[in-house]
């Protein structure tokens, strides 16, 4: 007898995939690409640093200057309160890269009679160039023996004559820093962290953690290799003990002076040059 067609299997319902999370902090679109964005110096104009802008990168230099008169590049606003700064960038051999994080109120970069009260956070800081010039560089704890294989994070705060205990605790070295290694040729990424719990508010920088893009422009970052958590509470200033010369300026609620406005600030200190490719900033 003649046999029934074959049926088509049912066709499954559309699913929904399920709605892209919410996450903590909001993505600022901060436009880095673009140089009216930036300055130098004293507010001057950043027409020095015109032929570093390309397509989808910043090339920082000694823009012709002289490496001991080389010439900063920074953001012209900062950031404040509880938020995620990420750096992307890439180095090249002969640099000594500079990145790091100074408030707004100083127009001056360097010889200004605030500092370090004012505050001073260093994200990415080499010391070749430094040595170069009489300078006497960190030591290297993790990455061998040389001046030109590390970088580190560093904070200045309340007076010259303030020094954070010493500690290697890897990446940390010391309540207030930790050294990082150098990539010639590939991304390296840092996000410092201005965050808040129960023990206080915090600062915490960490190497190459992912950026994850939620609904309605939220953002936060996972993974990577974090560095200590530096606190300020009643009993801690941003990682030492707030007493002698490290007492000037901590306000234990408030976050003096890092939970304030704070630009970012890129220099090659040395022969050599790197490559910004991203910038991200998440605020809350």
């Amino acid at each position: 007898p003649p046999t029934d067609p074959p049926t088509a299997a049912p066709t499954p319902p559309p699913t929904t995939p399920p709605p892209a999370p919410h996450y903590p902090y909001q993505d600022t679109n901060f436009d880095w690409l673009n140089i009216e964005e930036w300055q130098g110096d004293k507010d001057c104009s950043p027409s020095f640093a015109s032929g570093g802008f390309q397509h989808s990168k910043i090339e920082v230099s000694t823009f012709g200057k002289p490496f001991n008169q080389s010439p900063v590049l920074r953001t012209k606003r900062g950031w404040s309160g509880e938020k995620i700064l990420f750096v992307e960038w890439v180095t090249y051999p002969g640099s000594d890269t500079n990145i790091w994080l100074l408030p707004t109120s100083l127009s001056r970069q360097f010889g200004d009679s605030r500092w370090p009260n004012c505050g001073e956070y260093d994200i990415y800081e080499m010391f070749n160039g430094d040595a170069a010039i009489g300078h006497k560089g960190t030591k290297n704890l993790f990455y061998g023996s040389g001046l030109d294989t590390f970088g580190q994070s560093t904070t200045h705060i309340a007076s010259k004559d303030c020094y954070a205990p010493f500690f290697v605790k890897q990446p940390s070295v010391g309540s207030q820093a930790a050294q990082w290694p150098v990539r010639y040729h590939n991304k390296i990424s840092m996000a410092v962290v201005f965050g808040r719990d129960g023990n206080g508010l915090f600062i915490q920088q960490i190497l190459d953690p992912t950026i994850v893009d939620g609904a309605d422009g939220t953002a936060d970052i996972q993974g990577g290799t974090p560095a200590d958590k530096m606190y300020n509470n009643a009993n801690t200033y941003w990682g030492v003990k707030p007493e002698g010369n490290c007492a000037a300026g901590h306000d234990p609620n408030g976050g003096y002076p890092f939970f304030g406005e704070f630009r970012l600030v890129f220099q090659e200190q040395f022969h050599g040059k790197f490559d910004i490719t991203n910038i991200r900033v998440l605020v809350k």
